[in-house]
């Protein structure tokens, strides 16, 4: 009798004052059946942020409440039926099965965590510059977001500062320091902001496409298949319809859903769901799903900071002194990589490969100001302009494009929970 009620109800008002799993918005959901029932939902009940195609209503507030059911009633039928639609396909597709399985999928990806990670405290200082100016040549690694510049809300608006563009210019004016900027950013970004940098390495799409000094753009390894796009994005695009203000950002080689915008404890449930979901869908593929700093990224499992840093590492001389500086779990594929006598630090908080620790992007930025002054050809301090690309020897002719080596490639795509960490 009451599946019947849902069924040929026009609206579910369900208004809990204060609820953790709310059932019946579901099943009236469920028994609807595509008939274009509207659901009205507590902000206060469990299942409020992942049915967002619902009117959500304060059940304190008389007259919203009425105005919610009167918006309701008057809906145009179209409205009302994609509403209704969305929502029958997310509580089909996320069922008692699904959060099982995504549950289980947790408690291996922490069981599957390496114990070497740890907390780390920050570089000895003086040692590191000592070091860096002991040496007749220098390989340096860093990330962008969240290294360079601080985290932003959306890519586009993370560009590099003035001060970071300057610190960048003078590192790499120096004939002795081989400076790379590996990020996920798509090439045209790097480009744009750091294109004109002589001298400047760059690695986009997390490894995927390499730029040496000088030279054209090459993927990391030749003959990358990009239909796979078409398979996958309806998955991040489901993820899109669940979290509001999500959104997928389409690059040359790989797929990412951002969600930084999205509620602070309904986004990362959604991405923990996503990416057991993606495990399942790429199983078998040269494909990985990485989590990162609240994004799920779908890429090559060859296209990895670890794979192009000892790509770079083998056609340049890195014996002198090699740092390495990132923040968040791309990195680390690149730390563990690292031979232990390398300075690796980790930008923020929380456990690492890295040996050491710096609290964030100013004060790695300021690191980095230290060592161009301490090891510049003339050791002053950190130019104010651009100008000291002048000064710098002209790039040699490119060479033929460096490639991951194959073992590397392997490693690198049979674990998909592993690069998740």
């Amino acid at each position: 009798e009451l599946a019947a009620l849902y069924a040929t109800a026009d609206i579910g008002w369900v208004s809990p004052l204060k609820d953790g799993m709310n059932l019946v918005a579901k099943e009236y959901v469920a028994c609807q059946g595509g008939q274009g029932g509207v659901l009205v939902l507590s902000e206060f009940a469990g299942a409020s942020q992942e049915l967002a195609e619902a009117i959500r209503v304060n059940p304190f507030d008389a007259d919203r409440s009425a105005d919610a059911i009167h918006r309701a009633l008057t809906m145009p039928a179209e409205d009302r039926a994609t509403r209704e639609a969305a929502l029958l396909r997310r509580v089909r597709r996320h069922d008692a099965a699904a959060w099982a399985t995504t549950f289980l999928e947790a408690l291996r990806a922490a069981a599957a965590r390496q114990p070497g990670h740890r907390p780390v405290g920050p570089p000895p200082r003086r040692e590191l510059i000592d070091a860096a100016a002991a040496a007749r040549s220098r390989l340096l690694y860093l990330d962008y977001d969240g290294t360079l510049v601080h985290i932003a809300p959306r890519p586009e608006e993370a560009r590099p500062t003035d001060r970071a563009l300057e610190v960048l210019t003078a590192l790499a004016a120096d004939p002795a320091n081989h400076v790379v900027v590996l990020s996920g950013r798509r090439r045209a970004d790097l480009d744009e902001w750091l294109g004109g940098i002589h001298g400047l390495w760059l690695v986009a799409e997390h490894g995927g496409l390499v730029r040496e000094p000088g030279c054209e753009w090459h993927p990391l390894q030749p003959g990358a298949d990009v239909a796979w796009k078409d398979r996958v994005r309806p998955s991040l695009e489901a993820a899109v319809d669940r979290a509001s203000g999500s959104f997928v950002e389409e690059k040359e080689l790989g797929l990412a859903w951002h969600y930084r915008l999205a509620d602070p404890e309904f986004g990362p449930r959604v991405a923990g769901e996503l990416l057991a979901l993606l495990d399942r869908q790429l199983a078998g593929t040269d494909l990985v799903a990485v989590s990162g700093r609240k994004v799920v990224e779908v890429r090559y499992g060859w296209a990895n900071k670890g794979n192009a840093g000892m790509a770079i590492r083998a056609t340049v001389d890195a014996s002198g002194f090699e740092l390495a500086i990132g923040d968040d779990r791309t990195d680390e594929d690149l730390f563990e990589r690292l031979p232990a006598s390398a300075w690796t630090l980790h930008v923020g908080p929380g456990t690492t490969a890295a040996r050491f620790g710096v609290p964030g992007p100013d004060e790695a930025i300021a690191l980095l100001a230290q060592l161009a002054a301490g090891c510049g050809p003339n050791q002053s301090s950190v130019v104010r302009a651009h100008s000291t690309r002048a000064s710098r020897p002209s790039i040699p002719e490119c060479r033929a494009p460096i490639r991951a080596a194959s073992a590397s490639n392997r490693s690198s795509a049979t674990s998909p929970r592993r690069r998740a960490r």
